[in-house]
């Protein structure tokens, strides 16, 4: 996420990039009716689909397989490997869900079009999580620089449009990570009761991320910088920033903006322009979501 982050939930806009990193899913069918997962972040699987668990790190493959392939005709192999740099505190679970709803879609010659594809990805986020814009997903459904905005909810429709790629974008992991679910929770606690002052500092970060995405679509790098860190005043405002993540920036001096990029309480830092030390460069991915036939 370059901006955007919290307010897009609520439906204002936001700039997300895709990160030249891949989840890789192989998928092919077998002759019993057995699920078969293969993965590094959990213990080999295999077994009926209704025996797949509801929780722990093979959740989210479990509600996408009982979500299109509730009553298969067949089993299922499914091997999942990551390239995504782990230091770097990138998320993997939307890649996970594009490319998984991508190869069940063509393997069971379903034929869904990007637009329905986004549609169903957001509807597994907000069944694992609760909550979610689904920005992410677009990004690796699709690509390159967008700017995103959630339209026609509760139904998870949503405008997606390809920008120009900043010319340089580095990240910097804080060292921990709290679970977005969890931010989430914790902003909707302390807006409950407070529900005008959190509005008022939606509203500002959905003008400032507008202001950011025509400063976009300009190449004006400048004044992007600018939104970057107007925005960060105002994460920091809604209670997602902390001393870490503060002192992250402050140490991105070098950098035209510096900010968190996603829910905050740790993860990731992005900067804009020269790379500071300690940060690392990202490539963006022109391409989204990959399908090869074996």
């Amino acid at each position: 996420m370059v901006i955007g982050e919290h307010a897009v939930v609520y439906g204002y806009p936001a700039i997300v990039c895709a990160v030249d990193q891949r989840i890789t899913v192989r998928i092919e069918t077998r002759s019993d009716l057995l699920v078969r997962i293969d993965t590094s972040v959990a213990p080999p699987f295999e077994g009926r689909i209704e025996a797949l668990p509801d929780d722990g790190p093979l959740r989210i493959v479990s509600t996408i397989l009982r979500t299109m392939r509730s009553a298969p005709s067949d089993g299922v192999d499914i091997a999942i490997s990551s390239d995504i740099d782990p230091t770097l505190g990138l998320g993997s679970s939307a890649a996970v869900i594009v490319a998984l709803i991508g190869a069940i879609d063509a393997l069971d010659c379903v034929g869904l079009g990007p637009r329905e594809l986004h549609k169903q990805a957001l509807k597994i986020v907000r069944h694992v999580q609760g909550r979610g814009s689904g920005a992410d997903l677009a990004a690796s459904l699709q690509g390159g620089c967008l700017a995103y905005h959630l339209v026609n909810e509760p139904v998870g429709g949503a405008e997606i449009t390809s920008l120009p790629i900043p010319p340089s974008l580095s990240l910097r992991y804080c060292g921990y990570k709290t679970p977005t679910s969890e931010v989430l929770a914790r902003v909707a606690a302390a807006r409950s009761g407070n529900e005008a002052r959190f509005d008022a500092l939606y509203e500002q970060m959905g003008r400032s991320a507008e202001a950011a995405i025509r400063a976009t679509q300009r190449q004006d790098w400048k004044d992007l910088a600018s939104e970057m860190t107007a925005y960060q005043e105002l994460m920091r405002d809604l209670g997602v920033s902390d001393p870490t993540i503060q002192k992250t920036i402050e140490d991105a001096e070098s950098a035209l903006a510096a900010k968190i990029s996603g829910s905050g309480l740790g993860d990731c830092v992005v900067a804009l322009g020269p790379v500071p030390d300690r940060f690392t460069p990202v490539q963006i991915a022109t391409e989204g979501l990959l399908i090869h036939d074996a």
